[in-house]
This record gives structure tokens, C-alpha cells and sequence, in this order.
């Protein structure tokens, strides 16, 4: 018999990869990679980003997120501009043309989302939100204690 730890490890990982496999197979259905998808995501959201607070954000390595970049400014999606706080760093821009592919690829995806935490319930999704910040603050202040 599996003890309370063991049953509570199982579980939140089982649901964890459940939510990342929903948008991966999301991205895969629009024919786009799951880092590119996240990235896409990343500046919607967001507006613009430096290359690295992409890979902190979302924990791609630097190798992976320049190459997204390249790639999405080939398509003419982003376009990189030299931010104003640093100089020496370039914030990844959607182009009007990237914004328009970001929401043809997104809108759908917000509306689910939107659907999925209205349907919970805002009490329900801020207790989800404070209960997984409890556990990434916990479990980050023992990783570094180990380290």
C-alpha cells in the first residue's frame, strides 16, 4: 500500500503532465513545436521578452530559445529590439504579423482556458495558484539547501 507521500507524489505529477501534455498535443495539432508554442505564448502574454527571460521563464535552454528566435524572425513573427533599461539586451518583439499568427494560433487556446477556470470556480483556482506556489517555494528552498 502506497503511503500518503507516495499517493500525493504520484498524483500531482500524473496531473502536471496531463496539463503539459494538453498543450503540447495543442501545439502539435497546429503543426508547431511545444517551445516555439510556449515562446509564441510567452510574448502574447507578455509583449515582449529578452531571449533570456524566456529561457527563465519557461526553463528552455538558451541554445533552444535563439533558434526558435531565428526561426520566428525568418518568418517575420518577431523582430528584435534593443531594450531600454540595458542596452546590451535585445527584447523579442511580435511584428503585426506575428501578433496576428500568435492570436489565429492562441485565441482558441484562451477560450478553453477561460472556459476551464470559470467552470472551476475563481475560489477553486486561486487556492490551485496558492496551493502549487506553496510547493515550488517549499521544494526550491530544499533543492538549494541540497545543493
Amino acid at each position: 500500500m502506497k503511503s500518503s507521500f507516495q499517493k500525493h507524489q504520484h498524483d500531482f505529477y500524473f496531473i502536471w503532465s496531463q496539463t503539459n501534455i494538453l498543450y503540447c498535443r495543442w501545439a502539435e495539432r497546429a503543426g508547431v513545436n511545444y517551445t516555439t508554442f510556449i515562446t509564441l505564448y510567452g510574448l502574447d502574454v507578455h509583449g515582449s521578452m529578452t531571449q533570456k527571460s524566456i529561457c527563465d521563464f519557461y526553463g528552455f535552454p538558451k541554445q533552444t530559445v535563439n533558434g526558435i528566435i531565428r526561426s520566428l524572425t525568418k518568418k517575420g513573427y518577431v523582430t528584435l529590439k534593443a531594450s531600454e533599461r540595458d542596452r546590451r539586451e535585445k527584447l523579442v518583439c511580435l511584428t503585426e504579423t506575428g501578433q496576428t499568427y500568435a492570436k489565429e494560433l492562441l485565441s482558441p487556446l484562451y477560450q478553453a482556458e477561460q472556459y476551464a477556470f470559470c467552470a472551476a470556480g475563481d475560489k477553486k483556482i486561486a487556492q490551485m495558484i496558492d496551493t502549487i506556489d506553496i510547493f515550488n517555494t517549499f521544494l526550491k528552498k530544499r533543492l538549494e539547501e541540497m545543493i
